[in-house]
């Protein structure tokens, strides 16, 4: 998203997007406790307004910095820069390969709620609509703060700090209670950003463009409308664990393979 090599302003991303989604959570919080949320236009107002609000928070930071620094001229060149990509059929095939990848993760790590008809009507859907409750993010920490950490450190490294500050900012999903986050394990939540995050920065490594880890956040967050995913929901476990390794160890076995070879354009 900060196509240049001046100094990138992580901590004023940082204080923006930490704001936003924390101020507007803070707001959705005190509105439950006078129980005008309930039933499924409680609910569909909840996804609706977090969507918008603290789920585009790291997009809203993004666009206020980039207009503020001269780097667009208004919202039509930040959406250009989301969609920019070297190759249309190079991300196509990219990204389908890494929608497989993590359909076969959760299918063999999670438990599926029902049948086919059931993941067409329901799964298929909120890929859509996770692009705004839960896509919109990675303007922000893929396309932004992790090149920007990447300059600073390792790939390791700084896919590590992108994943916990990731983790972290999702604290106030825990006592908002129309969502039901208080039932996650932190912990284990923590790790399963981490493998996550190594996933998408890979992602974006090989296909230079924003919209495809859109897209993948939004399948990842459809996916789980479909499968019990437990393993976050409890303290860290086996399966766990192992999820979480090999997304980091073939992460890192491909960003190595592809950056020996001269894939990467940095």
């Amino acid at each position: 998203m900060w196509n240049d090599k001046t100094k990138k302003p992580i901590w004023s991303f940082l204080a923006l997007t930490f704001l936003i989604a924390w101020v507007s959570e803070g707001i959705l919080i005190i509105v439950e406790q006078f129980d005008i949320i309930y039933g499924i236009t409680g609910f569909i107002a909840v996804t609706m307004y977090r969507g918008i609000t603290a789920g585009s928070a790291p997009a809203w930071a993004m666009l206020i910095l980039l207009k503020k620094h001269g780097k667009i001229r208004g919202i039509k060149d930040f959406f250009l820069l989301i969609f920019k990509a070297e190759s249309v059929f190079k991300t196509i095939i990219i990204t389908v390969v890494f929608f497989i990848g993590h359909f076969v993760i959760v299918m063999l790590s999670g438990q599926f709620l029902g049948d086919t008809r059931l993941f067409v009507l329901t799964a298929l859907p909120w890929l859509v609509v996770g692009i705004i409750g839960g896509g919109m993010e990675e303007p922000g920490w893929r396309g932004f703060l992790q090149p920007a950490f990447e300059e600073k450190f390792h790939f390791v490294v700084a896919t590590l700090i992108v994943g916990v500050i990731w983790a972290v900012w999702h604290i106030p999903m825990w006592f908002v209670q129309s969502i039901g986050g208080s039932y996650l394990n932190f912990f284990s939540f923590t790790i399963y950003c981490i493998g996550l995050s190594f996933v998408m920065a890979v992602l974006y490594k090989l296909t230079k463009n924003v919209f495809a880890i859109v897209l993948f956040h939004s399948w990842v967050n459809a996916l789980g409308s479909v499968f019990l995913v437990d393993y976050i929901f409890n303290p860290p476990g086996f399966t766990l664990i192992a999820v979480c390794a090999v997304q980091i160890v073939v992460s890192v076995a491909v960003y190595v393979f592809v950056d020996k070879n001269n894939i990467l354009v940095n």
